[in-house]
């Protein structure tokens, strides 16, 4: 394992150093594709643009398991004061994924060393999980075929727990749907001295972006959980001038499907009342971007026992679900899945959260990564072997 884990450390801060933005990892996917030919896995490049798959069969038929890292960076400058730090400006793996992909890297290496019995280990390399398209791409592109996925596993490097803590949520899904919307706010523009001759757009969309929050406080089951925020408001060119009409710009977030569907009709039913009765228009532009995490409960009973098992079972927190996004979600809703957060805070230097500009891991965290998706893997070969021939 040390020998794993200094190559993977190796590899981390190259990584690093060498960020790419989403669909643009064509030297992250190099490196990893290599790595992989070299350990003898059968190798799949470019699915789903720039990911990679990599495959290790068994002695022995038997299930799939699919372990997924994602790959690409944000577009930020990185601040950490290490050596490492990035040296493509602008570019930064403010979030881990750099890490994701060496943990993985990690895993595969052992398992090249050690074998299967039974069953075939499928390691995918994703890309652009920052704009929420790269699992919906490999999964497009065939994935989860060619052998088929029985189940997935995922992980991310999170600041709030310390090295050597694991979390994952009771419930059913554990992050939000995220969807994004424009609505345009149309009335009749003119001098702002004389407001009485307009249809006002900036005091109807004043008003709808108000109302709006009703669709979370009295239309939404308190028990259920719906975020609606507003992220930009553009319209106008001067202070004296009432424009024609005004773009807000914003997200929901829902867990429950049947809830994120019912919420672009709320919307646009709220804001067009609003807008016509003041004689204006509202027009809404609604566009899903990724589902909700789906959790399988036998897979997270399989996550208990395996934390459980390397390092007690009050290593493992069970966590509130996240509404924020995460595009390993595409996986969930295809096969059974667990998705789990990794302790990567030890001091200072590591308590900067994600999509902070210093963000950044303690590389021992690697360690308990690597050990409980090998041990988590070889369980379920084992205990599954023989249904699936």
């Amino acid at each position: 394992m040390e020998a794993v884990f200094d190559e993977v450390v190796t590899i981390r801060r190259d990584l690093h150093k060498y960020p790419e933005l989403a669909f643009e990892e064509t030297r992250t996917a190099g490196i990893v594709a290599e790595l992989l030919k070299g350990w003898g896995y059968e190798v799949k490049e470019a699915v789903g643009k720039t990911g990679v798959i990599g495959l290790l069969h068994g002695a022995a038929p038997g299930p799939v398991i699919g372990l997924r890292a994602d790959m690409d960076a944000l577009p930020m400058t990185d601040k950490i004061d290490q050596p490492y730090r990035s040296e493509n400006e602008g570019v930064a793996h403010t979030c881990g994924h750099d890490a994701h992909t060496s943990i993985l890297l990690g895993v595969a290496k052992l398992f090249a060393a050690k074998g299967l019995e039974s069953g075939t280990l499928k390691l995918i390399f994703q890309p652009a999980e920052e704009i929420g398209q790269g699992a919906d791409a490999m999964i497009k592109d065939g994935a989860l075929d060619n052998p088929k996925v029985d189940a997935m596993v995922g992980l991310h490097v999170h600041p709030t727990l310390k090295t050597g803590e694991f979390s994952v949520t009771d419930t059913e899904y554990s992050c939000a749907a995220v969807d994004i919307f424009d609505l345009v706010i149309t009335g009749a523009g003119g001098h702002a001295a004389h407001p009485h001759q307009t249809i006002d757009p900036i005091v109807i969309a004043a008003q709808v972006l108000i109302a709006l929050q009703q669709v979370v406080s009295r239309q939404t089951d308190p028990l259920d959980s719906v975020v609606l925020s507003f992220g930009q408001i553009q319209g106008g060119t001067k202070a004296t001038i009432i424009p024609d009409s005004v773009l807000l710009k914003g997200t929901v977030r829902t867990l429950k499907p049947e809830t994120r569907a019912q919420m672009p009709e709320k919307i646009e039913s709220i804001a067009t009342g609003i807008a016509k009765s003041f004689k204006g228009n509202a027009v809404l532009t609604y566009h899903h971007v990724t589902p909700s995490i789906k959790i399988d409960k036998g897979m997270r009973e399989l996550l208990t026992k395996t934390v459980s098992e390397l390092f007690g079972a009050e290593a493992l927190y069970i966590a509130t679900p996240s509404m924020g996004g995460e595009d390993f979600a595409y996986f969930s809703q295809e096969v059974p899945s667990i998705f789990f957060r990794l302790g990567t805070n030890n001091d200072e230097q590591t308590a900067f959260p994600n999509h902070n500009s210093r963000f950044n891991v303690d590389e021992q965290a690697f360690l308990y990564g690597i050990s409980v998706l090998s041990l988590l893997t070889h369980k379920f070969l084992q205990t599954t072997k023989g249904e699936k021939e």
